[in-house]
């Protein structure tokens, strides 16, 4: 996988969480200096959560011992098929009309806070595990691990802001949004192995 192709994994995974934090902080404020700390806590748990599912799925990718790229589509096709689980349970809360996703006290001890970083991560760690089968840990990690962190700390701490000063958005459309590019950038990965 390219250094593009973990951005745009990084911007859908950081859409997820502006969403996430934003009803948060509109549910129960939360001051920015705690925000600041919450985003921060949020992006090294995602980073670190996508990092160990690219592992995984390194560890457990179809490899053949004299041809390097003897399963390369079967490995893009799991990939496939775990961004499609990752963007069908990310947008399946806000299909409903009457439906709202739960929202969450972030301004709680810190070891909750982290447990629900972890909770939220789940997402981020499918969709490396599906990486990993089609990106060396090795030679990725560094690629992985810094855009997520920087988009999800960035856009987690936007939605703080917006959820304290209660900023309408257009929840249903973010999500697709972020989705629409999981999977987009998982059939681009099945198109070039």
């Amino acid at each position: 996988m390219s250094v593009i192709s973990f951005i745009v994994i990084a911007i859908a995974l950081g859409i997820s969480a502006m969403m996430l934090m934003r009803r948060c902080a509109e549910a129960a404020s939360l001051p920015l200096s705690k925000g600041l700390l919450v985003s921060f806590l949020f992006a090294v748990v995602h980073a670190g959560l996508f990092c160990l599912g690219l592992w995984l799925g390194n560890l457990l990718s179809f490899e053949s011992p004299t041809d390097p790229y003897a399963f390369s589509r079967p490995n893009a096709f799991v990939f496939l098929g775990m961004a499609v689980v990752v963007a069908v349970k990310q947008i399946w809360p806000y299909l409903g009309r009457k439906t709202v996703p739960a929202a969450y006290n972030l301004n709680v001890a810190t070891l909750r806070v982290l447990l629900f970083a972890v909770a939220s991560g789940i997402n981020g760690f499918l969709l490396g595990m599906g990486a990993g089968f089609i990106a060396p840990f090795i030679g990725s990690f560094h690629k992985a691990f810094w855009p997520l962190f920087i988009f999800v700390f960035l856009l987690a701490y936007l939605g703080i802001m917006y959820g304290r000063q209660h900023v309408k958005m257009r929840p249903r459309r973010w999500m697709a949004v972020s989705s629409f590019i999981i999977l987009a950038t998982a059939i681009v990965a099945v198109v070039n192995s």
